[in-house]
This record gives C-alpha cells, sequence and structure tokens, in this order.
C-alpha cells in the first residue's frame, strides 16, 4: 500500500487564494502534479460538486474537502496550510489546516480505514497544535504518518495477566447509573465527517459525563 502523503502534496503558507475552490483547485493539482490523478478537470469537479452539497469546515479552523473520482489513480492526501486562512464554511471563522481527500470510485477499505483515522485525529487538539507549529513539508507527512500509524510496529501480544478471584467478603461497588446517548453520523461520501461528527459528540458527552 503505497503512501497517503507525501512532501509534494503538502503546500505549505502559500497564498492560495480567496474562496475555498481556489484552494481545493491548487490542492488537485498538487495531486495530478504527483501522478496520483489522471485528468484535473474530472477531479476538481468531483471535489466541487462534493463542496458544494454541504460545508466541509469544521470548528477549529480545519477543513476536510473530498470526493471520489474516477480520475484519481490511488487514495491520496494532500495538504494546505494557507496564509490568510480561508473560509470553508465553519461558523467560528476561516480554516488553516486543509486535508483534502482524493480517493478513487473503488477505493479499498483498508485506505478508507486510514482516511477516517485521519480525520478523527483531527478532534485532537494536540495534533492540529502540532501541524499548525510543524516548519516543513516533511515534518507534516511524518505528523500524518504518525497519526495513521504507519510504519509502527505491532506489538507483541501478552498473554492475559491472572485477575484475582474476589474474597467471599468483598462485594461489587454499586456502579451509578450512567445515561447514554445515541445519535446518526453520516456524510455524502462516507470518508471523513461521518467518524468526525461521531467523535465530538462523544468527546463532548465524555465532558458533560455521559
Amino acid at each position: 500500500m503505497s503512501d497517503l502523503i507525501t512532501a509534494d502534496l503538502v503546500l505549505l503558507d502559500e497564498n492560495l487564494g480567496e474562496t475555498r475552490f481556489d484552494v481545493i483547485a491548487k490542492l488537485a493539482q498538487a495531486v495530478v502534479n504527483a501522478g496520483r490523478a489522471t485528468d484535473f478537470e474530472q477531479l476538481y469537479a468531483a471535489a466541487e460538486a462534493r463542496e458544494s452539497k454541504t460545508d466541509t469546515g469544521i470548528p477549529g479552523g480545519i477543513a476536510i474537502p473530498h470526493c471520489r473520482s474516477a480520475a484519481v489513480t490511488e487514495p491520496t492526501l494532500a495538504m494546505a496550510r494557507p496564509n490568510p486562512a480561508v473560509s470553508f464554511g465553519a461558523k467560528d471563522g476561516p480554516a488553516d489546516l486543509i486535508f483534502f481527500i482524493a480517493a478513487p470510485d473503488g477505493a479499498d477499505q483498508a485506505h478508507l480505514k486510514l482516511l477516517s483515522t485521519l480525520a478523527r485525529s483531527l478532534m485532537k487538539k494536540s495534533f492540529t497544535a502540532s501541524l499548525r507549529e510543524a516548519s516543513s513539508a516533511e515534518e507534516i507527512v511524518e505528523l500524518v504518518n504518525g497519526a495513521l500509524g504507519v510504519g509502527e510496529k505491532k506489538a507483541e501480544a501478552k498473554p492475559p495477566e491472572a485477575v484475582p478471584a474476589a474474597s467471599a467478603q468483598e462485594t461489587p461497588a454499586a456502579s451509578a447509573p450512567v445515561k447514554k446517548i445515541v445519535a446518526v453520523t453520516a456524510c455524502p461520501t462516507g470518508i471523513a465527517h461521518t467518524y468526525m461528527a461521531a467523535d465530538a459528540l462523544k468527546y463532548a458527552a465524555e465532558e458533560l459525563g455521559y
């Protein structure tokens, strides 16, 4: 499985235009230039159509425009940290961390799982802070690969530790009732926002004690 992101797919601290579609065009061109898509117009049209359905900006200065296209030859991440930041429709302001996900029409589940992992990582403030502080494209790639777990060795399985049996005099502590919340999240392409919304709700619920 090839790398999802490489240094030539990272645009740092550049003026990428005034609108979200300017930024998407620059990122789509980067994907084509990297040899990961065969046709700019086809890829851009798919990304523009997806962006026109619903905003891809989320709170925290983040945006994840994304699409599936027959022009894409392998699942790809392109990243921009534009200066100045550009609005992708989030209510709290423009985005300065933008990940463009370009997936083939028949993207395999292994790649899609990695893409959803990245989307979830963007909900962590420590990760986004590191992306904003990174000084090079190579450092961005390293951070993203770390979030995806790329190149990590699988931990050796250890036998489960024996759990001491409870004595006859011990009684389990009564657990306080926990309120549960059920939510349904979805995205037109099912790549990123489905999982990000789920995690945002989970983190908010935990803070409230649910």
